[in-house]
């Protein structure tokens, strides 16, 4: 094959999912695993299943020396698991809880289902050998939803029977968009700029309601769409939903070096002590982004190809949304400005949004906007606190 024809193949075979197994045997009195997906059910009669392990591979190699070797089934909920065994770290088993099988081999603690089996038969297959083992033992553990693999990344079964169309959380934002609906409405057509109300359902942000210019061109989020709630997205509502929501929205930045992350946090303390947000996305990088955004909406369930280009155009889009102090001498190309509905108990209920600004704008024109759109928000809170300790 040539190198185009490799590519190809292995974006074809992406679009497969597999099973995520972890292959362990005990070498010289220490456990050896290896992560394969490409674990395979042979034959009934007699009992053989099947894996293949790259011809390169130095995990093989050992394991290739046990007579005796366990495959463990892992769970959904074994992904940081499955990430530090196909990692090269030295400690990797370190903190591991495991108990032998009859023949020795680790069987892993929290896997779904375990198959001990003796070597049956190892033949080259091109670049990979061809493992066949004959299961000597089995059992489940727990019969949780298995870790699967599909387009390099890890996921979760899930039948679409048990998906809700609709949850409660959704229902209550839309409920809430209503009470503030006359508010936002005035305020767009006072002020010539668009406005949207903005909810944190689950893991998304789901935009419930919207007064527009009326420019048909355009290029933001429609009613009904969602984008994932993490960094730099929904600044403003997580800077007042506490701790964990904080951790929870760092995190799913992808965020990994405390660097990072520090700096995450500092913009929360600061947006919550400004008690706006601005974002900057350039003209080049908006349409792409909000095609990503409704590729996200109108997918119930994004492939991970499809995660990785929203992620991707995400964090395209952060670069532009430091927060800035603004000068009212100096000229800025705002895209949008966000506060936030608090309750009582000031915790976070909606964000409203000014969208389709003029730009450039004078800061001065800026800091206007800023205190009529927390004008507005003050004003609706006691209505939208009252509406949700209702329901």
């Amino acid at each position: 094959m040539t190198e185009l024809d490799h590519l190809r193949f292995r974006e074809v075979m992406g679009h497969y999912p597999t099973g995520v197994v972890l292959v362990t045997a005990v070498v010289d009195g220490e456990p050896v695993g290896m992560i394969v997906g490409s674990f395979t059910s042979v034959s009934l009669d007699p009992p053989l299943v099947a894996y293949l392990p790259t011809t390169t591979s130095t995990t093989f190699a050992r394991l290739r020396e046990a007579k005796v070797f366990c495959v463990n089934v892992l769970s959904a909920e074994q992904e940081p698991l499955c990430r530090r065994m196909a990692s090269r770290a030295d400690d990797k088993w370190v903190g591991v809880g495991w108990e032998p099988s009859a023949g020795g081999a680790p069987i892993i603690d929290g896997a779904v289902a375990w198959l001990e089996c003796g070597v049956h038969s190892i033949a080259e297959a091109g670049d990979h050998y061809l493992v066949m083992g004959h299961v000597r033992d089995m059992d489940v553990l727990t019969p949780e939803t298995p870790l699967l693999f599909f387009q390099g990344g890890y996921g979760r079964f899930t039948l679409s029977s048990l998906v809700a169309s609709s949850s409660p959380d959704l229902v209550m934002a839309i409920r809430l968009a209503e009470v503030v609906r006359e508010d936002v409405e005035e305020l767009s057509h006072r002020l010539g700029v668009g406005c949207d109300v903005i909810a944190a359902v689950g893991h998304d942000l789901v935009f419930v309601g919207a007064a527009g210019t009326g420019d048909e061109l355009s290029t933001g989020p429609i009613l009904g769409s969602r984008i994932p709630l993490m960094a730099p997205l929904g600044e403003q509502y997580v800077a007042w939903a506490g701790e964990e929501a904080a951790a929870r929205w760092i995190e799913r930045s992808g965020a990994r070096d405390a660097d990072t992350q520090a700096t995450l946090k500092r913009r929360l303390e600061k947006a919550r002590i400004r008690g706006f947000s601005m974002s900057r996305i350039p003209a080049d990088q908006e349409l792409d982004f909000y095609s990503a955004v409704r590729a996200y909406t109108d997918s119930d369930h994004l492939t991970p190809a499809q995660e990785r280009g929203l992620r991707g155009a995400i964090v395209a889009w952060s670069r532009s949304y430091d927060p800035v102090d603004v000068v009212p001498e100096e000229t800025y190309e705002p895209h949008s400005l966000a506060v936030a509905v608090l309750d009582s108990q000031s915790q976070p209920l909606l964000i409203l949004r000014l969208t389709d600004l003029p730009h450039p704008a004078p800061g001065e024109q800026i800091i206007d906007w800023v205190r009529e759109l927390r004008v507005c928000s003050s004003r609706v809170s006691a209505k939208v606190d009252k509406a949700a300790r209702r329901a």
